[in-house]
């Protein structure tokens, strides 16, 4: 059974507005937290939908000398190419079937085998191949390569299939040796992420399979086909006056990304959409927008505003100040919130120049983000603008050891600026950005190519931000305020305060609550906190 949010062109990113940015290019850069490098299972079937339009007619050159000439001029650190490609070899004789790989000791050479056919020796020795940093002859190695198992296959859908399952293996290989979060993205991979980054232009449904036509299983609030009346449970059996079933055999012959192209297309044109429905057929027409996929989730508990951000994508920064802007309007006769709680729990990150924006909403002056890195572009400085969309009312800041990247941008800043306390556990520890570099197949290349530090000159890769109140292992909300009331925890030894994931929601909430009602109380717990700063290490002397 396929299934698949309804998604098509790539719309615009979101940009950092010019003030935030002291020095350095202000380039948009994706924090794509917790991606380790995607599971060998399904390859072929995903190098299958790889053929999509900007992938054909590309060759092996192309795709390699622009991968490698990205990784060689954005990665982080100085890279060995050599090394990069000789270990995605090694991972392709591993990954792909029929194909054997075998590199002698001295490396001088790498020998190919498809199947039981004649094997092909391809020389890696410095006469021939000169250990230069230049990625051009690595990637015409690589393309020569590719190319020759590419010519052993028995026709030609197999050839396509075979070559971008050659492009998926090297790479995979490759950004395994750089480290856990540098990866290559097929192309429906990357086509899915790119939706959930920067949104899509579309009618806002998703979709199942069935034998009837592709059922209709969720409609996005306030999206076109919200508007226009298409409902869960719906079945789509034409699209712009086109039957689903392309044979009259009475089922779906199209494949769900094929309705999802024909829903797909320009911003503001109409798509004529028919359904069978409880009553009989209705056709309604309806008029693609970009729709970006929510993020935020507020609510109101007594007198505090709860803001969930789930992720931070495109509209993530005007989402949440229109949730404050809600929350507050239709307050009535209650008066707007107190104090306000921003979640990030569970937050696994996102784009970083919204975590910028979410961070400058609430936080007047000073700096927000401080990046370095290899390439003179990854150097840069974000400060904050005037404005806080609370005016200046009490915030605390939920996170968990889910919360990474992105999220602990924003969590560094709004707790190294004084703006907020933070509640909870230790978060994630991702402490790099990535770049999203795309290739010529489709595909992307998430590259690392900065560190993290935060207002306070924090590095918080592999270690995480340790918070003020600390609710790993307990599930009492009185006992975990209990010390805090008795005494503020004594300065220079902050207590450990382990990484945990999926803890129970209310707790960590009905302590931020407990804490908003008790000014003196949260007022204690900031001063308590200060300490944690002092006792990080200083950027310079980060291991």
């Amino acid at each position: 059974m396929a299934q698949a949010t309804c998604r098509a062109n790539r719309a615009r990113t979101a940009n950092v507005r010019p003030a935030h940015i002291r020095r350095g290019a202000a380039l948009a850069r994706s924090l794509s937290a917790l991606a380790g490098l995607s599971g060998l299972a399904g390859m072929l079937a995903l190098a299958a939908c790889a053929g999509s339009p900007g992938g054909k007619g590309v060759t092996a050159e192309q795709f390699y000398q622009s991968a490698y000439g990205k990784i060689d001029e954005l990665y982080l650190d100085p890279v060995d190419m050599r090394r990069l490609v000789v270990d995605g070899l090694i991972h392709a004789g591993r990954v792909v079937p029929d194909l054997t790989v075998t590199v002698p000791p001295d490396q001088a050479t790498v020998i190919l085998a498809v199947g039981k056919r004649t094997p092909r020796t391809f020389a890696l020795s410095p006469n021939d191949l000169p250990q230069s940093q230049d990625a051009a002859p690595w990637a015409h190695l690589a393309a020569s390569i590719t190319d020759w198992v590419v010519a052993q296959s028995t026709d030609l859908a197999s050839a396509q299939q075979d070559r971008e399952t050659l492009f998926r293996a090297l790479l995979e290989g490759a950004t395994a040796d750089l480290d856990p979060y540098s990866r290559y993205s097929v192309p429906a991979a990357a086509r899915t992420e790119r939706t959930r980054r920067e949104g899509y232009v579309g009618i806002g449904v998703t979709l199942e399979e069935t034998p009837r036509g592709f059922r209709i299983l969720a409609v996005a609030p306030g999206s076109p086909a919200a508007t226009a009346g298409l409902q869960a449970g719906d079945v789509i059996v034409a699209v712009g006056g086109l039957p689903v079933d392309t044979t009259g055999g009475g089922g779906p012959t199209l494949t769900v990304e094929a309705v999802m192209n024909r829903l797909s297309g320009p911003e503001g044109t109409g798509v004529p959409v028919r359904v069978a429905r409880t009553g009989g057929m209705v056709t309604l027409l309806i008029s693609r927008q970009r729709i970006i996929l929510p993020t935020v989730m507020a609510e109101r508990t007594g007198a505090v505003g709860v803001l969930h951000v789930s992720r931070f994508n495109a509209g993530t920064a005007d989402a949440l100040a229109a949730a404050v802007r809600h929350l507050r309007d239709t307050a009535g006769t209650a008066g707007p919130p107190t104090g306000w709680v921003l979640d990030l729990r569970g937050n696994t990150g996102g784009l970083l120049d919204q975590a910028v924006a979410v961070a400058d909403l609430f936080i007047t002056s000073g700096p927000i983000l401080n990046t370095v890195g290899r390439h003179p572009d990854s150097v840069q400085h974000y400060d904050a603008t005037p404005d806080d969309i609370l005016d200046g009312a009490p915030l605390v800041v939920l996170a968990d050891g889910q919360t990474a990247s992105s999220a602990e941008i924003v969590l560094g800043a709004l707790v190294d600026s004084g703006r907020a306390l933070d509640v909870g556990t230790t978060s994630f520890g991702k402490g790099v950005v990535q770049t999203v570099a795309p290739l010529p197949n489709g595909g992307e290349l998430f590259i690392t190519w900065s560190r993290i530090l935060t207002p306070a000159g924090r590095m918080f890769d592999h270690k995480g931000l340790a918070p003020a109140i600390c609710t790993a292992g307990l599930t009492d909300p009185a006992a975990i305020l209990a010390p805090l009331r008795a005494q503020p925890r004594p300065i220079g030894t902050p207590a450990a305060c382990p990484a945990e994931r999926n803890r129970p929601a209310p707790v960590d909430l009905t302590v931020a609550e407990d804490l908003l009602a008790n000014p003196p109380l949260l007022r204690r717990a900031q001063l308590a906190g200060q300490p944690l700063l002092a006792d990080q290490p200083a950027a310079g002397n980060d291991p």
